[in-house]
């Protein structure tokens, strides 16, 4: 490895724009990952069909739902964190691709 190479990562170096950075891989996936569009998709026909459910999350005040609009919630609920554990897959995927990509810098490989 150079002696002279000095080690500096992203974030160190474009902290100010790190959050945009992620935000980036992760508008990437719907046109990328067809599962992940699928859950978008599943996602916005429970809110078109159950349109009170979509309050539950744009409004401060209580909500009353019926039985199948708490089934409907739930279910929503479950997408959503199949898209974060998908958008979390990506974020490693990409700190794993640039890592490699610093280490061809540093002349490791």
């Amino acid at each position: 490895m150079s002696g002279a190479f000095r080690f500096e990562t992203f974030v160190d170096a474009h902290s100010n724009i790190f959050n945009e950075y992620l935000s980036s891989v992760i508008a990437k996936l719907p046109k990328e990952n067809e599962e992940y569009k699928v859950v978008q998709d599943e996602i916005e026909s429970l809110y078109e069909k159950y349109p009170k459910v979509l309050g539950v999350f744009d409004s401060e005040q209580a909500a009353e739902l019926t039985k199948e609009e708490c089934a409907a919630l739930i279910r929503i609920m479950e997408l959503k964190n199949q898209l974060t554990d998908m958008e979390l897959q990506s974020i490693y995927f990409r700190g794993c691709y640039d890592s490699v990509g610093y280490l061809k810098k540093a002349g490791v490989l």
